[in-house]
């Protein structure tokens, strides 16, 4: 068991910094070019590699707080990278799949009433509750807006992204002098979301022309 926690923690490391370092030369490079795609599948999988080895390490150490963590980016990762795959947004089975383990994630985050989970959760609730408008419409042949998969994209791949620099803040700032000067002390898992999601939003007003 302790060979077990112990391997499934060093790829979670590791695969947690190739995620953060692989999304960050993704800001850099030209959007859509094949080297953005290159990089862009690097990240797709190192940040599979980091929710599967943190549902390990979670389920040995009964966290459910981690697992939870970990089912809100398995999630947006998978409906990020499914956008380019999937243009049309009309999903198959395995689309309903995360988009229902999406949904009953989103409820045991809000319903375990820690601040934390509570604010992802309700971030969560508008990502699912979008993802079945979306799907029901392209399930019965109805129009949806011409670039929506890439808006979808955007939305999700740097949400996942900003989960990662949350999960490096909070692991990593226990280390530092300045980290216990912050107050109240869940503020850095939610200070990330509220720097970044502009971002979000600019660079999907810059990209997305409908």
């Amino acid at each position: 068991m302790e060979t077990i926690l112990n391997t499934s923690l060093f790829i979670h490391v590791v695969s947690g910094f190739t995620a953060l370092l692989s999304g960050l030369i993704i800001f850099i490079l030209k959007k859509g070019g094949r080297n953005h795609k290159k990089v862009g599948r690097v990240f797709f999988y190192a940040m599979l590699l980091v929710v599967f080895s943190a549902v390990i390490v979670a389920t040995l150490k009964s966290n459910l707080f981690l697992i939870l963590i970990a089912g809100f980016s398995l999630f947006m990762n998978y409906s990020g990278y499914r956008s380019i795959k999937n243009k049309s947004l009309k999903p198959n089975t395995l689309d309903w799949t995360i988009l229902l383990l999406g949904t009953v994630n989103t409820v045991l985050m809000i319903y375990s009433m820690n601040i934390i989970l509570m604010v992802f959760g309700g971030i969560s609730v508008t990502l699912v509750i979008g993802e079945f408008k979306t799907f029901i419409k392209t399930s019965r042949n109805q129009p949806i807006p011409k670039m929506a998969w890439l808006k979808r994209h955007i939305g999700m791949m740097m949400g996942t992204y900003l989960a990662t620099i949350t999960a490096f803040i909070v692991t990593a700032g226990p280390r530092t002098s300045w980290y216990e000067m912050i107050q109240p002390q869940w503020l850095p898992w939610i200070l990330p979301t509220i720097i970044l999601t502009p971002m979000i939003a600019f660079y999907t007003r810059k990209y997305v022309k409908n």
